[in-house]
């Protein structure tokens, strides 16, 4: 009895320290994270380039629904 209680206390042992490795050296979401954040600059960094060209693209949409729900 006591040789199979040592038995799952050493693996569960084992599977924390395992939790625990991956848990501090694994970098994958941090990297993720890095991504999304360069993207979103990047985005907002063309949106202030062309901000007059974007007003201008919106404002036309916009004028034609307008002109099309009061045709219709």
């Amino acid at each position: 009895m006591l040789h199979k209680m040592d038995e799952l206390l050493m693996t569960a042992k084992w599977k924390w320290d395992c939790f625990m490795d991956r848990l501090l050296h694994e970098e994958k979401g941090a990297a993720d994270i890095v991504a999304i954040m360069v993207v979103i600059v990047i985005l907002l960094a063309v949106a202030a380039l062309f901000r007059t060209q974007l007003i201008s693209l919106v404002e036309a949409v916009f004028n034609k629904a307008t002109t099309w729900v009061n045709t219709n």
